[in-house]
């Protein structure tokens, strides 16, 4: 859970496990940008929020149960072969870098309020 969003970012519950075989079926079947699915119509029929759903996807991601899984702004879909999924490093690696900047800038901050000027990259 995060910090400040934890019932956004709770675990997922008995119904959100429930679906994730039919998410990776879905989304297995999407092989390649162009066949992309967006994230209004998954949590339309599976009715749950964008929040969730990422939730979701996060899990399908971190316990390796749809290799190539990657998402842009069409939607998410399976990687066809290395070049999309280097295409989706790379968008995640820039947005990782996009926060970290953010964070960075944030610690510095930190002295206007009494703290210390200490940069920490996570806790």
């Amino acid at each position: 859970m995060l910090k400040g969003f934890e019932k956004l970012t709770e675990e997922l519950n008995e119904y959100e496990l429930s679906i994730v075989p039919n998410i990776v079926k879905g989304i297995g079947a999407r092989s390649g940008k162009e066949n992309a699915v967006n994230s209004e119509k998954i949590c339309k029929k599976m009715n749950i929020t964008p929040v969730r759903l990422r939730k979701i996807i996060h899990f399908i991601r971190i316990n390796g149960l749809l290799y190539g899984l990657c998402s842009s702004s069409k939607g998410y879909f399976t990687a066809k072969g290395l070049n999309e999924l280097e295409d989706c490093i790379t968008s995640l690696k820039q947005r990782i870098r996009s926060q970290v900047d953010v964070l960075n800038e944030l610690e510095k901050q930190r002295v206007m309020f009494g703290g210390s000027n200490q940069i920490t990259l996570f806790e």
